[in-house]
């Protein structure tokens, strides 16, 4: 997917992203927990970057614990990039907003810039994610370290194989509806493919109980997350999606309502 789609369609939902982004949000403060356990003298730390950081929900946790750095943060969508200048502005708190493509931006920075560099909900989205990992790697002075959460392969399990279902019983094959997510052994592999170390990987599982299947879809668009290998529209489409709600109804709803299922991973790796 270009990086023009993700970004209009971000910024779009800037408004609503901060209302319905629940594990966002507990992603943020679970990657601030381990990078404060893994860099103790945060003194060290002088040069600063994030990756992906949306509205700023990690931005203004990372900047509180660093205030002494100079800090850089970097989204596709200009949306998202003024609702976190004012909640910056609102903290008083400084930060350099920049516009851009990561994956095309790290390649024309300085060198050994960076003395750590993070980022939170964004890497299921890059295109190469091995090669901007590299490209990040170039960023890392010595001894800098990267932190990242993200998505993996469990996220909206309910979800997919309710579509499965669906497509089986419409006499379809089945097709992946939305973003293939990489597991943390892969993620673990092009780190050291690239050449990082001391690589570290945990993930976590969170439910969220929504009303109603078609609540859950709503918060998905409502942070501009929604996209689909199947891009066809029309009665057929209509039909596969009440299939799905139907599916998803009679297989997973309980007392409390309907189950989603996110897996959360977090990684750390350095440079040596």
């Amino acid at each position: 997917m270009g990086s023009s789609v993700v970004s209009s369609r971000f910024s779009a939902k800037a408004e609503s992203y901060e209302k319905y982004a629940l594990v966002q949000k507990q992603m943020a403060a679970g990657l601030l927990a381990m990078i404060k356990e893994s860099t103790r003298q945060s003194s060290r730390i002088r040069h600063i970057l994030e990756i992906g950081c949306g509205t700023g929900g990690l931005t203004h946790l990372a900047r509180e614990h660093f205030h002494e750095a100079s800090y850089e943060a970097l989204d596709v969508a200009p949306g998202m990039l003024q609702k976190a200048q004012e909640k910056m502005d609102q903290l008083q708190l400084s930060c350099t907003f920049i516009q851009g493509d990561a994956e095309e931006w790290v390649w024309n920075q300085p060198e050994k810039s960076k003395d750590l560099i993070l980022s939170g909900a964004c890497f299921q989205w890059f295109v190469q994610p091995e090669c901007t990992l590299s490209g990040l790697y170039r960023l890392l002075r010595p001894d800098g370290s990267l932190f990242f959460s993200t998505f993996g392969t469990d996220t909206f399990c309910e979800l997919h194989d309710s579509f499965t279902r669906a497509h089986a019983s419409l006499g379809e094959e089945s097709v992946r509806h939305g973003l293939s997510l990489l597991d943390a052994g892969q993620w673990i592999q092009m780190l050291e493919n690239v050449g990082y170390e001391d690589i570290q990987a945990t993930s976590q599982k969170v439910i969220l109980t929504y009303p109603s299947v078609r609540d859950f879809l709503y918060s998905v668009k409502a942070i501009g997350a929604n996209t689909s290998r199947d891009q066809a529209a029309g009665l057929g489409r209509r039909k596969l999606m009440l299939k799905m709600i139907e599916n998803y109804e009679q297989q997973y709803r309980s007392e409390q309502g309907i189950p989603v299922t996110y897996e959360i991973i977090y990684v750390h790796g350095k440079r040596g």
